[in-house]
């Protein structure tokens, strides 16, 4: 699992997740991928959007259609 550092589109804050090559749909690229950031106030769902090296490229606060899974962010490691 490799770990990622990103910004959540809702609030901008600084948001850490976990992800792998299952997570996503290797025939589509860029993939989408949900996470839900959750801080203690809300839980909000956002597609991020995977390349083939898993690099994160970019996110909309719209849960779009085509994700596999759905990852939850982390706390700070």
């Amino acid at each position: 699992m490799v770990l990622k550092v990103s910004s959540c589109p809702h609030c901008n804050s600084k948001i850490f997740f976990r992800i792998e090559l299952s997570d996503i749909n290797t025939e589509r690229f860029p993939a989408p991928v949900y996470i839900v950031h959750k801080n203690g106030i809300y839980d909000k769902t956002s597609t991020f959007y995977a390349d083939s090296k898993l690099r994160i490229s970019y996110s909309t606060k719209e849960k779009k259609a085509g994700a596999l899974k759905i990852l939850n962010t982390i706390d700070k490691p």
